[in-house]
Order: C-alpha cells, then structure tokens, then sequence
C-alpha cells in the first residue's frame, strides 16, 4: 500500500453474480498484451471495509473476483475498526466483507491498525496516519489477534502481520525493526496458540527489504537483516515484499530485487521458506498507459512463475481508488473505480490457474 510505481496502495447467488456482470460488461475483449503461459498463485488486494460503502458495492466485489479467475484477496483487518474504544468490540463490517469474498478464493488477512486508546496517541497531535502508531501494550494487541483468529478460522488460514514497517508511512514515529519483531513475535504466539495450523506472514516490506524506498524521505535499507538480527526470523512462515518497479524498469527489475532478498533470507537459514509478493502494481501516471500496466502484469507473472521461491503474487489493485494516496492509486487497478474493465483485468484473468 506504500512504494508503489512512482511512490506508491461468501458466496452470492447466480442472479447476483448474472447481475454483476451486466455492469462490468464486456469481459470478452481482447488484451494488448501476450498473456503468459504460466503457472503462479496470484491473488489481489483490495480493502472492502476501507473502499466499499454498500450492500451493492460488495456484491459488485463478490462477482468481480470470480470474473477475474483471481485465487486470492488480501485483506486489511483492523483493530481500529473492531475495536475502536477498549472493550468496544464490533465485528458486523468486517463480518459483511469477509462473507462477500467467495468461499473458492483464499483470504490473506493483514493485522493491522492500532487504535489511538491502545498506541495512546492524540489523534489531532500527530503526523500521518494516527493509526500506523505501534500498541503500549503487547496484551491488548494480543487480544485482538486471539479475537480475530477465533472468529475467523478456518476460514483464514494466512495472517500478515502490519504492513510495510520498513516505511515512514506505516510505522510511526519511525520504522524500529526491534520494536516490530516484538509486535510481530507476540502475534505470531497469540496466533498459533488459538490455530497451530495457520501461517504467519511477514508484513510486507517495501521494496524488497534490502534497499532503501527510492522514493522516500525516511530511508530504512536493511530492514530485512534487522529483523533477523532482533530474532524475528522464528516468528514467520512466509517472507513477504512489495517490490515495486517503473515500467521503464521492467519486470527484470523485480526478480533482481526479490533475488536480493533470498539472499538475505539464505543467509539466515530461510533459504527453504517461502517469499510472497504481496503487492505489485502500476498506476496510470507519468506517461504510463494502459497497455504498458498490461504488459507489466504479464512480465511480471511470466518471470515470478520460472523464479525459484517465489510462491504467489498479488496485484495491487483490483479497483481504482477514488482518489490516490500516497502514489497512483487511482489508477493501479484491474477495474475502474466504476467498475469497468481494462486491459491488465483481461490478461490477469486469463492467467492460468
């Protein structure tokens, strides 16, 4: 959701889903990019809590991800909307989004979001998102992750743990590799000892953990080694990086970076774990058209498919933003924000499955 191209973020009824469509049409129209004859796990990212505001918004949502043969959605779950006083707890919203994703794609839940009663923090004294702010105490953090994977077993099976720490954006007052490791071990504990069978993930670093965000103030290279260095390196199953890239820049530019992070990782006695890519993207700016945002898509499945240890990689986004953030990402998706087709939507879903 953060460094992204120039800086960068169950079941319906067949009557509902015939309904969708008539809005999304056509799906039939062909791609300007050649579709890759390769086998990936790919998934999306959207936030159906944050970005969807209606009842039709969701089931808009629910036959978009099947038109898009997508295999899974990553999903923010955040305390702040759960619990947004202590002892306030109200899961109906993300009940609603979780029971419109259909039960044939896999969810990737992201932990995330820290409430200001839990970080302490004055909401109108602070710069940047108030709830990018780590927890005072681990207790409470842990209740929430208890509280959300009891619920939400089995159903979700896969728990990312915060998002780009590595970035200003996201980790304030500013990235602190052993503080997360803290947040992250505690996480990791609370999670298993309610699912011993659910996988953790790392959250995910931008860039590729290695480098510094070229396109931030705050520069945080090495992330990845400080983790390890805190011992954080026992508390995740699954690597995971952002590794955004130009379109001039080319695909060939993520494997290199996410090859720096194997590295790292086989240094480390990882060399066996999985890497996740969990956000890949590029919005419509700069010169950018759509055609060079399919032929990216493409480049980047067909080469992350021959990549040895790279196991799944998720577009960002599958809807436009309404409006851009902290880079393009009005223009990253797989659909408009009115929910229609382009050309990178036809080749993601033509990808094989």
């Amino acid at each position: 959701m953060s460094s992204r191209c120039s800086r960068r973020r169950l079941l319906i009824s067949a009557a509902a889903a015939a309904a969708y469509t008539g809005v999304m049409n056509p799906f039939t129209r062909a791609a300007p990019a050649t579709v890759p004859r390769i086998r990936i796990f790919r998934g999306v990212n959207i936030d159906p809590v944050y970005e969807l505001k209606t009842a039709d918004d969701l089931i808009k949502l629910s036959g978009a991800l099947r038109a898009s043969n997508t295999r899974a959605m990553r999903v923010p779950v955040r305390w702040i909307v759960v619990e947004p006083q202590k002892g306030n707890w109200d899961w109906s919203r993300m009940d609603r989004a979780i029971k419109a994703i259909p039960v044939e794609i896999e969810i990737l839940a992201m932990l995330m979001s820290v409430p200001p009663w839990a970080s302490g923090v004055d909401p109108a004294k602070v710069e940047g998102w108030p709830d990018t702010y780590p927890p005072r105490d681990l207790l409470d953090w842990e209740k929430f992750v208890r509280l959300a994977v009891q619920r939400y077993k089995p159903r979700i099976r896969h728990w990312e743990i915060w998002n780009e720490e590595n970035g200003i954006d996201f980790f304030h007052p500013a990235p602190d590799a052993p503080r997360y490791v803290e947040i992250l071990k505690s996480a990791y504990r609370a999670a298993k000892a309610i699912d011993p069978r659910c996988k953790i993930v790392l959250g995910g670093l931008q860039m590729n953990g290695v480098i510094a965000n070229p396109w931030s103030a705050v520069k945080t290279p090495d992330f990845l080694e400080k983790i390890y260095l805190a011992g954080g390196g026992k508390f995740f199953d699954v690597c995971n990086t952002h590794p955004y890239v130009l379109p001039s820049e080319g695909a060939g530019h993520m494997i290199k970076l996410t090859r720096d992070t194997r590295t790292v990782m086989a240094k480390h006695g990882d060399a066996k774990k999985p890497l996740w890519l969990t956000e890949f993207g590029c919005g419509l700016n700069n010169g950018t058209t759509p055609e060079d945002q399919a032929r990216l898509l493409s480049d980047a499945y067909t080469l992350a498919s021959t990549e040895p240890g790279i196991d799944r990689l998720y577009w960002f986004t599958l809807r436009d933003l309404e409006r851009d953030q902290l880079g393009p990402e009005a223009s990253m998706g797989l659909l408009t924000h009115d929910w229609k087709t382009k050309p990178a939507f036809e080749v993601f879903r033509k990808l094989p499955r």
